[in-house]
């Protein structure tokens, strides 16, 4: 099989709606498992006993453009902080997989001589379904 390689550039996502991508730097949804190892008189066992994904993004702000992203995750984190925002996310690849994270504020402001930007560090409620295309 010959290799294939898959840069993160071509990432879309899509919350309340509303495409972002065009200021999106980085996108990386990910993973953290907690498996128990078991000494048995049989051997190791192995046992997964949670998942925690979160969801990373990185961008160029875009505080005061109406929809923006910064304005609709601080608006629901300030009214509704414990309510999934749905999100879809499509990678290069034709990966798709969907999910819902929690809104935490963002941040507002950034260096005097470079362009402001924002990082998010999202909750993902649950395990994100995925269509492999």
């Amino acid at each position: 099989m010959p290799t294939t390689v898959i840069t993160g550039r071509d990432v879309t996502f899509t919350i309340g709606g509303n495409n972002f991508d065009a200021q999106t730097t980085s996108a990386i949804l990910s993973d953290t498992r907690t498996r128990e190892t078991y000494q048995t008189l049989d051997g190791k066992a192995y046992k997964v006993t949670d998942d925690q994904w979160n969801f990373a993004v990185e961008m160029l702000a875009d505080w005061g453009v109406a929809g923006s992203l910064c304005e609709q995750i601080w608006n629901s984190s300030e009214s509704a902080p414990d309510t999934g925002i749905t999100t879809v996310m499509t990678a290069a690849s034709g990966a798709t997989f969907t999910f819902q994270i929690l809104p935490d504020f963002p941040s507002a402001g950034g260096a005097g001589n470079e362009a402001q930007t924002v990082s998010f560090n999202f909750t993902v409620i649950g395990t994100p379904a995925e269509n492999f295309s």
